[in-house]
């Protein structure tokens, strides 16, 4: 019995590190091993965000109270100008500011006693409710309950004050729950025939959202949530890499393919930091290296993915589909670089841009945004996050 209560203390100082075989019973059993610790405080903050800029307001980031996305393309852009504020504090407090931490704590708090980010809007299947879903899992429920949990880990806080923020999370996660699993397959003639609708980029962010609330509440059935949407979009990619649903769409093929892999990275980190691995999932070839080497295939040779961009399937602004969008300083369309690089530092697609950045005189522009962000990794910060959920060159990288 001694030796069981000792074998028993020193396990508990572990947390499971399984591998991609064990995909499957990660999807069903996997629970939640630290609560409340969505990501962790790092200890090296070289390429983190600490000092609080701005002088605090109480009114610096007013709630939204209602979400009015539009029918058509786009989100409710109210939401994403509050995330620009609050980042101001949430950035500084995941960096270890104490000061920031607590304004962290009090906008949220606002916000939930004015139950803000309240969706009236249609139901499911109609073009706003898929704009005010992402608009609220985006700019809202991801960034606050990360930066929350960043609070959590530096100050006090009070259990009555505890009770009232969770709640609003897990009332604005449910509301606009969009993680697509009753959804039929696209059809025919869609430009992602065959892949079942919870791979979509917008189904990912709904399952971050509830992967995060999972760990903050330590509810596991939550945790799990976000797996059987990863798997879908491993499962559907293209043999070439390429992601169905995000490749169709125009001029911004490569930007909503890029945001798909931010997300995909940002669940891998969530597993990661409850002990579960999930970056070396397989099916039949398919992994997160193969989505990886694709835009790295892209950046060399834009054409490789013209024949699936001429379906010009909700391209928004980019009509031109042989003129890939894609902002070289966004952290959505290169932050999962910081991530995929500090974990497989001698993977080839690794060691191909490492050959890239030795000679850049013969690199295009694409090629050389890509090279630009692997020399920067663990250097200058981003200036905003809304993909990555938080600041990508401080806590996607190890």
């Amino acid at each position: 019995m001694k030796n069981l209560i000792i074998l028993l203390f020193f396990l508990s100082f572990f947390t499971p590190d399984i591998s991609y075989s064990d995909f499957k019973k990660i999807k069903k059993k996997a629970v939640v091993n630290k609560p409340e610790i969505i990501f962790p405080i790092q200890k090296n903050k070289k390429g983190c965000i600490k000092d609080l800029y701005i002088t605090p307001d109480i009114n610096y980031v007013l709630p939204v109270l209602k979400v009015e996305a539009p029918s058509g393309y786009g989100l409710d852009n109210r939401f994403d100008y509050a995330l620009s504020k609050f980042e101001d504090f949430s950035f500084p407090c995941s960096g270890g500011n104490i000061e920031a931490c607590q304004n962290v704590k009090r906008v949220i708090l606002e916000w939930a006693k004015v139950d803000a980010a309240k969706r009236t809007g249609p139901s499911d299947g109609e073009g706003r409710h898929w704009n005010d879903t992402l608009t609220v899992n985006l700019y809202i429920a991801s960034p606050m309950m990360a930066a929350y949990s960043f609070a959590k880990q530096l100050i006090d806080i009070s259990e009555t004050e505890d009770k009232i923020i969770k709640d609003w999370f897990k009332k604005i996660v449910r509301k606009n729950k969009h993680l697509m699993y009753d959804y039929s397959n696209y059809k025919t003639g869609s430009g992602a025939n065959g892949t079942p609708k919870r791979a979509h980029n917008h189904a990912l962010s709904s399952a971050i959202s509830h992967m995060q609330l999972g760990i903050l509440l330590n509810n596991d059935k939550l945790f799990r949530t976000a797996f059987k949407n990863y798997e879908a979009a491993i499962k559907y990619q293209r043999k070439d890499g390429s992601m169905p649903i995000e490749t169709r769409r125009g001029g911004r093929a490569m930007f909503y393919q890029a945001r798909a892999m931010n997300a995909l990275a940002v669940i891998a980190m969530l597993a990661e930091n409850q002990g579960y691995n999930v970056w070396d999932y397989e099916h039949k070839g398919k992994n997160y290296h193969n989505i990886v080497k694709f835009f790295i295939d892209f950046t060399e040779n834009n054409e490789i993915v013209f024949k699936y961009a001429k379906s010009m399937k909700h391209p928004g602004p980019a009509k031109n589909y042989k003129r890939q969008d894609l902002n070289s300083r966004s952290s959505s369309n290169w932050g999962w670089l910081y991530a995929y690089v500090s974990r497989f530092p001698n993977h080839e697609n690794v060691q191909r841009l490492k050959q890239w950045s030795q000679d850049k005189s013969n690199l295009n522009s694409y090629q050389w945004d890509l090279v630009h962000h692997y020399l920067n990794i663990g250097k200058r910060p981003f200036g905003s996050a809304s993909w990555t959920v938080v600041e990508a060159n401080c806590h996607f990288t190890k």
